[in-house]
């Protein structure tokens, strides 16, 4: 499947699972980002201490838009991170490694650089998507994820668009184990990837 068709159908699998998507140029990626943050109302990011993210420019435009900045690895506890200790609304920024086109599902890995629940310690989630990261299947995915003589990570998140249950007498309530909404910049021409 060609780039655009596989970024299509993946845009169109986040918009069943209730979350968005948007195809953005690498130059614009900072603006979008500060778009949707000032939407949301975010008063802090936590973001990976990923290269791809600071030659983007978010890190930059995100605090000269005066959002408080925090890079992960953070030093700080989970009681602040998830808002237990009066912390600012907060979004999570995330650059999956995988997506998958089928389901609208981001594939999360967790290295020293990004945090094992980045996406679920924020009211908000925002992905950051190189495009080219975008897979057909979730077999495609997997198989990527643990092919032979690469080193497989210490763990694996799938996302497929905010958090909801609908434990409690079958009421679907949103944001009741991670983030409330989900936006993914699937990114054209990243500098990287």
């Amino acid at each position: 499947m060609a780039t655009d068709a596989l970024t299509d159908a993946f845009i169109a699998a986040v918009t069943r699972r209730r979350a968005s998507g948007e195809h953005v140029d690498s130059a614009e990626c900072a603006a979008r980002c500060l778009a949707r943050l000032a939407e949301w109302g975010a008063a802090r990011v936590i973001l990976p201490a990923e290269p791809l993210l600071a030659e983007l420019g978010l890190p930059e435009a995100i605090s000269r838009a005066g959002i408080d900045v925090i890079t992960w690895p953070t030093g700080r506890d989970w009681r602040e991170l998830l808002g237990l200790d009066d912390a600012p609304t907060t979004c999570a920024v995330t650059l999956p490694r995988l997506a998958i086109a089928e389901r609208g599902t981001l594939l999360l890995e967790s290295t020293p650089t990004h945090g094992r629940s980045m996406d679920a310690v924020g009211w908000w989630h925002l992905a950051v998507l190189p495009e080219e990261r975008i897979l057909p299947t979730l077999a495609d995915a997997l198989h990527a994820t643990y092919a032979p003589g690469r080193t497989p990570p210490s763990g694996v998140s799938l996302v497929s668009g905010p958090s909801r249950t609908s434990d409690v007498e079958k009421i679907t309530t949103y944001g009741a184990h991670g983030a409330l909404a989900e936006h993914v910049l699937v990114v054209r021409s990243s500098p990287s990837a």
